[in-house]
């Protein structure tokens, strides 16, 4: 009977050996799990900052953007009086030549009906 009770207390011994090394491992798997975890997190943070700064320099720009519109609208409007005064001076520039032109004709031709 001694046999019997070495035979079970090493196979206790055993059994605790094999639970020891089954507690070993998946506190290891574990702790990969928390690392992978606390890598993920560090991710998310670092994908957070990244999108805060895309969302300021999003509102910079329609910010810029709004300045720009505003500015182009202010210089196509100065652009046109422009182009409307031109096609106002031009349009007396060529009354006047044409005046001028009409009364030297006038002045060449009718003397020469008169007599």
């Amino acid at each position: 009977m001694p046999a019997n009770f070495t035979n079970v207390e090493e196979t206790g011994s055993h059994s605790t050996a094999q639970a020891g090394k089954e507690l070993e491992r998946c506190q290891q798997q574990a702790n990969e799990v928390t690392e992978i975890m606390l890598n993920n997190f560090d991710k998310v943070l670092e994908r957070d900052g990244k999108l805060a700064e895309l969302e300021q320099r999003s509102d910079q720009l329609l910010d810029m953007s709004s300045a720009f519109s505003k500015t182009t609208k202010t210089l196509a409007q100065k652009k046109r009086w422009e182009n409307t005064r031109c096609r106002i001076y031009l349009g007396l520039v060529v009354g006047g030549g044409l005046l001028v032109i009409l009364i030297v004709l006038l002045a060449i031709f009718l003397p020469q009906s008169s007599e």
